[in-house]
């Protein structure tokens, strides 16, 4: 049997911009092998400074490959590494490696990033977003780098022009930024933009039933939620193979035990979260004016016309 290789293609970023959903969509793809499990994690060990795994158990993951021009997983979690864990990934993985990035609007990232640790646990169902927002400022620098921080991870991780540079200093034209905004938008026009640049044929996407993956959801019971995040952990490499599988478990579950995210929080604090994030925005955004990116989102355009709208979006009023 043929050795399993090690990927060509990896979602590198960003966390709570799409990644699920892109990456469940290529591993549909004829030409893309799949990583058994979305996220490797492999190369979060160096974004933590922690001792790496061995290269075999990352192997491992994707020993389903038959020849596919792709080998892929997703680990949005890359991106805030820097270039410190881009140098490992080309490292490890060579030089032919393509590196996909989505970013999405600060503001509704943290947003989405805030409801999804709600929604596995990881934070209290009634904790609101301005006591969260006081627990992320709360720590240091260094404390919001450890990976018991995660959590409080909703601020900085909105800060993106801090990492870019060094994903373009290690792979220049080998690495694609894209837009959540357009996979919102418009799915097909996404994957047809993205199989572009990895030359292969986008027309199954045409009769492809995009479904919206890893949408956060809040919950009813927290018993049934913790038994519900265990199976779905447990099963992850059987979801992953047959998508098909979950869907419909997944949209029983939710007529089960989901219910909506109270929209209580002030127009204020987005108010002050957008002036917060404007200048990381505006730099942002010369980094990918130069490097040929022109063609970007409103929330980098800098129109204050449509912030009322937006805000309006998120708060549901």
């Amino acid at each position: 049997m043929t050795s399993a290789p090690l990927p060509n293609l990896i979602i590198a970023g960003v966390v709570k911009a799409g990644t699920t959903s892109v990456f469940t969509y290529l591993s549909q793809h004829p030409d893309v092998c799949a990583s058994s499990l979305k996220e490797a994690q492999y190369f979060l060990t160096y974004r933590y400074g922690e001792p790496p795994k061995p290269l075999e158990n990352y192997r491992s993951l994707f020993a389903r490959w038959r020849g596919e021009k792709y080998v892929m997983e997703a680990t949005p979690g890359y991106f805030e590494g820097g270039s410190y864990v881009a140098r490992m990934i080309r490292e490890v993985v060579g030089d032919d490696v393509r590196i996909l990035i989505i970013l999405r609007d600060p503001v509704d990232r943290l947003l989405s990033f805030f409801r999804y640790k709600k929604s596995v646990l990881q934070l209290e169902q009634d904790v609101s977003l301005d006591e969260y927002l006081r627990r992320c400022r709360r720590l240091s620098a260094t404390e919001v780098r450890q990976r018991n921080s995660d959590v409080h991870w909703g601020i900085e991780g909105g800060l993106y022009a801090n990492y870019l540079p060094g994903w373009f200093e290690e792979f220049g034209n080998s690495m694609r930024i894209m837009f959540f905004d357009q996979l919102s938008r418009d799915r097909f026009g996404f994957m047809k933009e993205l199989c572009g640049w990895l030359d292969i044929d986008a027309a199954m996407y045409e009769r492809l039933s995009m479904h919206i993956e890893n949408r956060s959801r809040n919950y009813r019971s927290k018993t049934l939620q913790n038994v519900a995040l265990r199976v779905n952990d447990r099963l992850e490499a059987v979801f992953r193979r047959w998508p098909g599988i979950k869907r419909p478990l997944r949209d029983l579950y939710y007529r089960i035990n989901s219910s909506r995210f109270a929209d209580d929080t002030p127009e204020s604090t987005f108010i002050g979260l957008r002036e917060f994030y404007e200048p990381y925005n505006r730099e942002l955004r010369d980094i990918l004016y130069s490097k040929g990116y022109d063609d970007l989102p409103d929330w980098l355009g800098g129109s204050r016309g449509r912030d009322r709208k937006r805000i309006e979006s998120l708060t549901g009023r």
